[in-house]
């Protein structure tokens, strides 16, 4: 029994073998470094099964007492805290296209230039909040006339799908006037030719229709089997027609009443591709008189488009009601223009005409203390675009201009020129 208590105390006495301890030092560092890892990732993903700090530490303790002689050799390494990132795997995330254009422009028109220029650069967000609600947003920098770059909150619209039947949205939107305005936004990739339009211009463009709102749209289809039909109708503050103030109202309604527009399209299963509808808004406008004038745009547009064709056709009427000392008069100012191209490959040769004219004396179109005088505009244009990648087009235009009343004449001159203009835009 002695001998046998000896060996064992000269047992217990004896180092401990350094191999053993390297290898115990070495599992208790990949024991830590898989605690570390674990909660690593549970963290990044925002994971509510985190593990607690007491199983942690039960862990890291249980690795410790196994490796106590090591321990006891070689100090173990303190291990930094960790800052708790913050949760954000419910955080929508934001989709970001970014369009743009520049080009030059050669013309004879007295009070022009020619001149290289920069249209715009835009930027347009969406991003969906739930399955049904989504938010988007869309930011341009405009190069004006005084050659300043303007930032421009072109839209800004919530909105929730209910169902195929009924879509709502609140904010700052594109009317849904005709069908070039919604269906051809900012960016001057998605158009065929060179320019909008003359009764689609935006107003820093000079153009006369109430083309952006800030209020509540709805839209959606129509039960109608073969017909297609799909309906829009919006509510909103309607254009501010006095000089110098922004057209789109965005805080401050100018008068109590508030622009209507309802519109309904048809796209027969028969003819795929086939676009035929109205859209009829009405408004209010207030002007120095401080009378309220009655606006009314009809439009009637019949559209055919599929990947080799495009055929765009439409037609407006501009009705004002005036009230003069009591007296009140009516104003039709007539605009239309027809669009034809074919796609060859990359390349698509187009053919535009268009006119639009507004009387001497029209009050609202037509006096230039109020806003832009529209007055008679009649061109022909011919142009072709090549689409050198799947993002980008270069155009090259031809225009033949006839005009009455604009900022460089008086209201019964008529002026007729032509112009040259090539334009490179990009859209992803």
């Amino acid at each position: 029994m002695a001998a046998g208590t000896d060996e064992s105390k000269s047992e217990a006495s004896k180092p401990p073998d350094p191999a053993v301890v390297q290898q115990l030092v070495l599992e208790v560092q990949e024991l830590r470094a898989r605690v570390n890892d674990l909660e690593s990732r549970l963290a990044a993903s925002g994971s509510a099964a985190q593990p607690s700090a007491a199983s942690a530490a039960a862990l890291s303790t249980s690795a410790a007492a196994t490796a106590a002689p090591a321990a006891a050799a070689t100090p173990a390494a303190a291990s930094s805290p960790r800052p708790q990132e913050p949760d954000t795997s419910s955080v929508p995330s934001v989709k970001l296209r970014l369009v743009g254009d520049a080009g030059y422009h050669v013309t004879d028109l007295k009070g022009d230039t020619n001149s290289f220029y920069v249209g715009s650069v835009g930027m347009l967000m969406t991003g969906n909040l739930t399955d049904r609600t989504s938010v988007l947003g869309e930011i341009l920098f405009n190069s004006a006339v005084d050659n300043a770059f303007t930032p421009d909150v072109e839209r800004l619209l919530l909105q929730h799908k209910a169902n195929d039947y009924f879509t709502f949205g609140v904010g700052r939107y594109h009317t849904s006037i005709g069908y070039y305005n919604p269906t051809f936004h900012r960016g001057a990739w998605f158009q065929t030719a060179i320019g909008r339009p003359f009764m689609y211009a935006f107003d820093d463009e000079g153009g006369s229709f109430p083309l952006q709102e800030i209020g509540v749209t709805a839209n959606g289809h129509i039960p109608s089997e073969r017909f297609g039909l799909q309906y829009v109708a919006e509510v909103g503050n309607g254009r501010s027609h006095l000089l110098g103030a922004e057209p789109a109202q965005n805080r401050r309604d100018a008068n109590n009443g508030k622009s209507v527009n309802f519109a309904l399209s048809s796209h027969p299963s028969a003819i795929a591709g086939l676009d035929v509808g109205f859209s009829i808004y009405h408004d209010y406008v207030t002007f120095t008189d401080n009378i309220n004038h009655g606006e009314m745009i009809s439009t009637f547009h019949v559209v055919y488009t599929n990947s080799t064709y495009e055929f765009l056709n439409e037609a407006a009427l501009v009705r004002h009601t005036i009230a003069s000392d009591g007296s009140p008069g009516v104003f039709h100012t007539p605009g239309f223009y027809t669009q034809f191209s074919r796609k060859f490959g990359k390349y698509r040769p187009y053919l535009r005409y268009q006119y639009m004219n507004a009387g001497v004396t029209e009050p609202i179109f037509g006096d230039a203390a109020d806003g832009t005088v529209v007055g008679r505009r009649n061109s022909a244009s011919v142009g072709v675009r090549w689409d050198f990648s799947d993002h980008s087009a270069w155009k090259l235009q031809y225009d033949h201009l006839t005009q009455r009343g604009s900022d460089f004449v008086s209201d019964r001159t008529v002026r007729t020129g032509n112009g040259i203009a090539t334009e490179f835009s990009f859209a992803f």
